[in-house]
């Protein structure tokens, strides 16, 4: 231990990551607090000039960022001048004050000896520079910390570094187009206005909104930020090379379990997506909107339904050797059509690889209503062929190849959504209804789009049969 504290203090003024060690002996840093403290190591030497961190709450965000980060930053150059905001001044405060006794202390001290502050236990020569709850000065030199609340005044303020620590308190705030806008008007007119050209500005949030603070700026100039997102629950092997977790796996189990997370979402979906997976959704959908579905019992259905075949829709993506944001889960869904309305009776999201996936269809096909008529389409795209191929081969299944699509997905999406919209598509209860449209409303925001696909894919084919239709011919009864 005694070693570890040396090498940390020879590390700590060079490394931010190891100042967090260095700073509270009880630090216990995991890889992304780690990932997180290289990030901001980057803006402060100009490699970055804005960073968002997108981070799930009670994740250790803002004891990197908000109470160490300025600390270390004002230990390497005390003329710094930065300004640390949340959404209330009492919460700006606690920040501004947890810093100064982080350079108050022997420790900090023993580092940077050129930053310290009036009043500190360990200097008496500093007699007339500002230090209160809400701003203190480094002796001797320019710089300084200010405290403000979103909302709050700066004026003749110049401002370094802005770091702003969720500006948003609650669903309430989030929720309310008056706040987003106060919000919203509050940086553009106070806190951009205290900026020069080499000013660098640091975001911390847990998403709320997707027309928050952040979802603003970065319609506005998305070119211009540097954006972390860590969801709670990975969601893109390796989260993009970021880390070493796998798909499905919780960011902190230590603190935060899977299965607690995934009772919170099971509470909450839509919440869920926002807080802690860090991607909001319009509510009620994007696109689509969740009230445009109808429901029908299963009981319902099977009363309705007479000899209708039920159809399967595959899209093929799964590879567990392939990493990055292009290893989307395949998707299967089943449904039919009942005389001019379309009958999703399941949908589900398949990490398996292609002996496991071969193995699985013609399950998944005899649990869901499927039979002789049934036919399974796929796509031939990534392993849809051999898919395909393996199936005819091995299988008495009715298997089809659906159409190359000439068009982007989000067109494609759109041109069936009317057909949603009027009510066509139902949806037969099942625990399966929420993952489908938590992703299909989200889209195009939605980290996965298997469902996307295959729904699209339903629609078109269940409604091929009215193209053939002389609609100027038609004879009427």
């Amino acid at each position: 231990m005694k070693l570890r504290r040396i090498k940390l203090k020879r590390d700590a003024p060079l490394h931010f990551s190891s100042f967090l060690g260095y700073a509270n002996p009880k630090y216990q840093a995991e890889w992304f607090h780690i990932l997180i403290a290289d990030y901001c190591q980057m803006l402060y030497e100009g490699k970055i000039k804005n960073l968002m961190v997108f981070m799930p709450p009670q994740h250790g965000k803002s004891e990197i960022i908000s109470r160490n980060f300025p600390a270390w930053a004002l230990g390497k150059n005390p003329d710094l001048k930065i300004v640390g905001s949340s959404y209330t001044i009492d919460l700006a405060s606690q920040f501004s004050r947890s810093i100064q006794r982080t350079i108050d202390s022997k420790e900090y001290q023993a580092i940077f000896p050129g930053t310290f502050l009036n009043g500190s236990n360990v200097r008496t020569d500093a007699k007339g520079y500002l230090r209160n709850v809400d701003i203190f000065e480094t002796v001797g030199r320019r710089g300084f910390y200010k405290a403000v609340g979103v909302g709050g005044g700066l004026t003749g303020t110049p401002v370094d570094i802005a770091i702003i620590d969720d500006p948003v308190k609650d669903a309430a705030e989030a929720n309310s187009p008056t706040y987003r806008q106060r919000v919203w008007d509050w940086y553009n007119t106070v806190l951009t206005t205290r900026l020069h050209n080499e000013s660098k500005q640091l975001f911390i949030m847990t998403r709320w909104h997707e027309d928050d603070l952040a979802g603003r700026i970065l319609k506005a100039e998305p070119d211009d930020w540097t954006v972390l997102i860590i969801p709670a629950i990975c969601e893109v092997e390796h989260d993009n090379g970021l880390s070493e977790r796998h798909i499905g796996e919780a960011l902190w189990p230590q603190r935060h379990s899977l299965a607690k997370l995934l009772k919170q979402q099971q509470r909450a979906p839509r919440e869920f997506s926002a807080l802690y997976q860090q991607r909001p959704t319009i509510e009620g959908g994007n696109i689509v909107k969740r009230d445009w579905f109808q429901r029908i019992s299963f009981a319902d259905f099977k009363a309705m339904r007479f000899k209708e075949p039920v159809h399967f829709y595959l899209d093929t993506a799964y590879n567990k050797k392939k990493a990055g944001s292009d290893n989307d889960p395949s998707g299967i869904l089943a449904a039919c059509r009942i005389k001019n309305n379309i009958y999703v009776l399941h949908a589900q999201s398949v990490w398996k690889e292609m002996p496991d996936l071969l193995r699985f269809l013609p399950e998944y096909i005899i649990a869901h209503e499927g039979n002789a008529e049934s036919i399974l389409h796929i796509e031939p795209k990534a392993n849809g062929i051999s898919v395909v191929q393996m199936l005819k081969e091995t299988t008495s299944l009715n298997v089809k190849e659906t159409p190359n699509p000439t068009d982007d997905k989000e067109v494609r999406f759109r041109v069936v959504s009317p057909r949603i919209e009027c009510g066509r598509v139902f949806l037969v209860e099942g625990v399966w209804i929420e993952d489908f449209l938590n992703q299909v409303c989200a889209f195009p925001a939605a980290a996965h789009d298997e469902f996307v696909d295959i729904l699209g894919y339903a629609i078109n084919d269940l409604y091929e049969e009215d193209d053939d239709i002389d609609y100027d011919n038609i004879s009427v009864i």
